[in-house]
């Protein structure tokens, strides 16, 4: 029935008790609405407080793994230094850094200077033999290295957080090695390199000595590679002038799954300081440079592309370990060698924070 014909059934008292009791009524559905109204606010308050209450203990729930490996950590070195404790002595007093630093000069002096597809050394035992062990027996457990992704973990060097004998004899490798016998030797075998890639950047220098740089360490880093690593073929970073790595498995392993060299069928130069990334497509292999235990490469990032992978059948447990070093300038000169660049040509050299400041 409509209302007019429930409204015309109605007598007149009726009808005027029914007209009177309308403002009532509109003021008691306002009332029920300004009363929902409340409760839906406080209700969407709640909402908004229980949603910060999950997400705080999601963020506590994501923390908990770096933390546990943070406690595992500090397990591993308390239980590794009191055990160590005679052996890092001993160390100490039986390492001669002069031996170990004149034999990896030598070695990087006779080793084989190539120019395809980029200049670079293929390095034969850069230790000595009870050296290379024992700096393999000294690479940290595996809960110290960092999770980059699923199939590659890595450690800075030196080591910030490890065993008092793996911190020793990384930091006297890295020191006698790396700092006082390779950086040296570099400069000696890839000096004629050096300047002529001076010159190609920088045409008013004519060589290293007169653009005024000095190699030094740029990064440093213990790599650990896994079943289904791939890193396609590319081009580091242009500061890191030159990249030295050193493969350091048992010497019972395979030395498959080293580093590859190949050539650009299209040389180009790179138009920023990132790193460089080729297609396949437009790659030649040249070289496999085999992972042998205590064997380097050192190259210069100027031409060409380089590249490395592991399969992803390799057998369960599958471990390569590499470490990677990289040389270039400071900063310092960095920035004095980017402000005599063109303008056009600066943000091929200029890092994000390097172009705050031109």
């Amino acid at each position: 029935m409509s209302l007019l014909n429930r409204l015309s059934q109605l007598t007149p008292w009726e009808l005027r008790r029914t007209v009177a009791a309308v403002p009532q009524l509109r003021r008691s559905i306002g009332d029920n609405q300004k009363q929902l109204t409340r409760q839906l606010r406080q209700i969407t308050r709640q909402l908004e407080a229980l949603e910060s209450a999950i997400a705080k203990q999601q963020e506590t729930l994501n923390a908990l793994p770096g933390l546990q490996q943070k406690v595992y950590q500090c397990i591993t070195v308390a239980m590794a230094d009191a055990d160590s404790q005679e052996q890092v002595a001993a160390l100490r007093q039986g390492l001669n850094p002069d031996t170990l630093r004149a034999h990896a000069l030598t070695a990087v002096r006779r080793a084989r200077y190539e120019t395809d597809p980029c200049p670079h050394v293929q390095i034969d035992n850069l230790l000595p033999d009870d050296w290379c062990d024992l700096l393999v027996d000294a690479i940290p457990p595996k809960v110290f290295f960092k999770n980059p992704n699923t199939t590659r973990q890595e450690m800075q060097v030196p080591f910030i957080f490890a065993p008092a004998y793996h911190r020793f004899v990384w930091d006297r490798f890295f020191s006698s090695v790396i700092e006082q016998a390779l950086i040296p030797g570099i400069v000696e075998r890839f000096g004629t390199a050096l300047d002529e890639f001076v010159q190609h950047h920088w045409p008013a220098f004519g060589s290293m000595d007169d653009a005024g740089i000095n190699l030094g360490v740029t990064n440093s880093r213990l790599l650990l590679r896994h079943a289904g690593y791939e890193i396609k073929p590319h081009r580091d970073p242009r500061w890191a002038l030159l990249t030295c790595l050193v493969y350091l498995q048992k010497g019972d392993e395979s030395p498959a799954y080293g580093t590859q060299f190949y050539r650009l069928k299209e040389e180009r130069d790179t138009p920023h300081s990132s790193p460089f990334w080729a297609e396949p497509g437009e790659c030649e292999l040249v070289k496999d440079v085999p992972a042998r235990r205590n064997t380097a490469v050192i190259f210069l990032n100027s031409t060409g592309a380089h590249g490395a992978s592991v399969p992803r059948d390799v057998p369960e447990g599958f471990n390569r370990f590499v470490y990677q070093v990289q040389f270039g300038p400071d900063e310092a000169t960095r920035h004095r060698l980017i402000a005599t660049l063109a303008e056009d040509r600066r943000p091929m050299w200029s890092t994000a924070r390097d172009a705050s400041q031109y």
